[in-house]
């Protein structure tokens, strides 16, 4: 007598108990953002119960998949929709990953949510190596990767000890800022940042401050609040008698050129304003964005090299890549007490 033999569950078996379409399923074990919550809290039930998982190893050895980078983001999708660095990311990350034949897995969650997907991912051996964005002060997910055994790679200030990072030769940008804003009269100057919880505003901060120190010009600094009543207003309102503002975001800087007109503020007639990034954001409004273009492209690029090495085995150390450059526009021009026939 034969032993009977057990049926594989199927990714249709999963669907009718979750009461889905398989198409749902796939989406949800492919880190697809449109599924909602309870759907694919319910399809996960589902594949716990009956003890399925989507077989990502056995496509891999079978030469069905490639290698895969990882890229898992805590924000909205309005967020994520509007920032221009990322869309720059994805662009210069999609060429060198096709140069060597990789994918990219990308997710949109909640902060609370990535470890979750870190392990799910790692585990199912869907990615190769994770590229870490956003990264915070003690951002667990160093200790993580380094637990998992995974090849990562981060942008931004270096950790000691930890992941290899890809950063922007910036010193000597918030220097480059001020030269220019002084060379216009302006005496202070205050810093706008919309992610004061991220690794690398704290070390913008100590050096914005060190280049007004060194340069006599009274350094500010302050936070975006997107939960004002009006934001743009809330800002004005706290600059404390800055002539001009270096902001972090170049949508924040683009929304304070376009509103604070409607607030009685003039740009730049009465306030100079400078974006720490620069995309084709900054060209479409007027005045137009006095702003740093940023190596984002060569950063991607970099940052793929970084990967591939690591996932061969090699050794990597942490690379700085080109800085950033000023690209001077209509936003910035004298400050109001340095005008002609003003008292």
């Amino acid at each position: 007598m034969t032993e009977p033999t057990t049926k594989r569950v199927t990714i249709a078996a999963v669907a009718r108990l979750a009461g889905v379409s398989p198409s749902a399923v796939s989406h949800v074990f492919n880190g697809r953002p449109n599924v909602s919550e309870a759907t694919a809290a319910r399809i996960r039930a589902a594949a716990d119960e009956l003890h399925w998982r989507p077989n990502f190893a056995s496509r891999k050895v079978s030469g069905q998949g490639g290698r895969s980078l990882g890229l898992v983001v805590a924000r909205s999708r309005g967020t994520f929709g509007r920032d221009p660095f990322f869309m720059r990311l994805l662009a210069g990350l999609t060429e060198p990953l096709a140069e060597i034949g990789w994918s990219l897995s990308l997710t949109l969650v909640r902060a609370e949510e990535e470890e979750q997907v870190y392990r799910q991912w790692w585990g199912e051996q869907r990615v190769d190596a994770f590229l870490l964005v956003d990264v915070r002060d003690d951002d667990p997910r160093l200790a993580l990767v380094e637990q998992l055994g995974a090849p990562a790679a981060l942008l931004g200030a270096p950790v000691p000890g930890r992941v290899a990072a890809v950063t922007v030769r910036d010193g000597t940008a918030f220097a480059e800022a001020i030269e220019h804003l002084t060379g216009l009269g302006h005496r202070s100057i205050t810093r706008v940042t919309d992610a004061p919880g991220l690794a690398h505003t704290r070390a913008r901060d100590k050096r914005f401050r060190a280049a007004a120190r060194d340069r006599g010009v009274v350094a500010g600094v302050a936070a975006w609040e997107p939960d004002a009543e009006d934001p743009v207003a809330d800002l004005l309102g706290r600059l404390k008698g800055a002539t001009a503002i270096i902001v972090d975001s170049e949508t924040i800087a683009a929304e304070i050129v376009a509103h604070a007109p409607e607030v009685g503020v003039r740009v730049p007639e009465q306030l100079s304003v400078i974006a720490w990034e620069d995309s084709w954001v900054s060209s479409i409004v007027r005045p137009r964005l006095t702003a740093f273009d940023a190596p984002v492209e060569e950063s991607a690029r970099t940052a793929v090299t970084l990967l591939e090495q690591l996932v061969r085995g090699e050794d990597v150390a942490s690379r700085t890549v080109t800085g950033r450059r000023l690209i001077v526009r209509e936003s910035t021009a004298a400050a109001p007490h340095n005008r002609e026939g003003s008292s």
